[in-house]
């Protein structure tokens, strides 16, 4: 999941929303150095305004990429599943990249990338790798910020990060975090 030089990462909207709710957004520029987004996940981002999560970070920051998908719609004529612009494009922009990683979350459009052999990874994953790198100290506090967002994780999916980290047991420990 690191971004050595040469390696592509692109990402759907979910990411770039949510750590940006969660003021987070750094930890995706220390692991991955560079993303790409499509511009369909730029327009979900840009279109309800600057206010919302998420809009002004891919307007200004440099780290974050926004191309277009030439040949996108003879791309998503290959999928088995309808699904929304910025996840089809994502998909479509990771395989035209030959990307090593796709961050999305979405079940469905995980289960398409998968299909076509992408390597993904989801909100959950990108902050066990941060912990793994040093990035941050302990994932505990930035689950706990997502649980208070929109973010879909129910008490399984939350416990089993938990366990994944070695945190379980450290829900309510938030003073120990590492500023990302």
């Amino acid at each position: 999941m690191d971004n050595k030089p040469g390696k592509i990462v692109v990402s759907d909207t979910t990411a770039i929303t949510y750590f940006s709710k969660i003021g987070a957004i750094s930890i995706l520029k220390a692991l991955f150095k560079q993303i790409y987004i499509p511009t369909a996940v730029y327009d979900e981002l840009t279109r309800p305004g600057d206010n919302n999560p998420g809009a002004k970070e891919v307007k200004t920051l440099p780290w974050i990429k926004v191309e277009s998908v030439p040949g996108y719609d003879k791309i998503a004529a290959r999928f088995g599943r309808k699904l929304d612009p910025g996840e089809s494009q994502a998909i479509g922009m990771a395989l035209q990249k030959n990307a090593d990683l796709l961050i999305i979350d979405e079940r469905a459009g995980r289960a398409e990338a998968q299909s076509f052999g992408i390597p993904i990874t989801g909100m959950i994953g990108v902050l066990l790798k941060a912990k793994e790198k040093g990035i941050i100290k302990m994932v505990t506090p930035y689950l706990n910020k997502l649980r208070l967002t929109n973010f879909k994780m129910g008490p399984t999916l939350y416990k089993k990060a938990l366990e994944m980290a070695g945190e379980l047991g450290d829900e309510r420990s938030t003073s120990k975090q590492k500023k990302a």
